[in-house]
């Protein structure tokens, strides 16, 4: 756990890669691996430590980057950005429009890393406009109304997800 943020390098064999961000794809193409349950969310719920015994959830709107990660944007100056500079363990699911969990869904553990520069930064604020449209100028004015003039999405959050394991773990 650190106290400053995380800034994810940016080098030919990083995140700039095209495998590793590929171009928008059409949505009637089927993709493989566990990108295809982000890339069809409506939401992701997010959870993350406030606290050494609670959880606070989210309902994000997210692209998914490569196989195993997927991205969200946050306010730099947000208790959010600083929490997760802090503890990078999240719990993420698919949910529903509303910010519900997604019916036949599960949880999956991950870790967040706050990216502050790069390629990454336009690539997920790009995607996130091309795939939710008319929900992000909408979330901005509420979050205006709610927040003032703070700067919204100047980070990205970029959550690392674990697969879960195929066979449950004993105990010894």
């Amino acid at each position: 756990m650190t106290d400053t943020l995380i800034d994810v390098p940016v080098g030919r064999e990083q995140i700039a890669r095209p495998d590793i961000c590929p171009p928008p794809v059409p949505a009637r193409r089927a993709h493989s691996g566990i990108a295809t349950p982000w890339r069809d969310a409506k939401t992701v719920l997010v959870a993350r430590s406030t606290g050494p015994t609670e959880m606070v959830t989210v309902p994000r709107l997210v692209v998914p980057i490569g196989e195993k990660q997927l991205a969200f944007g946050v306010a730099s100056l947000s208790a959010e950005a600083d929490q997760f500079a802090h503890d990078n363990r999240v719990v993420v699911q698919q949910g529903d429009w509303r910010g519900n969990p997604a019916l036949g869904t599960h949880q999956l553990q991950g870790e967040a890393q706050l990216v502050t520069a790069g390629t990454l930064l336009p690539y997920v604020q790009s995607e996130l406009e091309m795939k939710y449209r008319w929900r992000i100028p909408l979330a901005r004015l509420v979050r205006k109304l709610v927040r003032g003039d703070a700067v919204d999405g100047d980070l990205v959050v970029l959550v690392t997800v674990h697969e879960p394991s195929p066979v449950p773990l004993l105990p010894s």
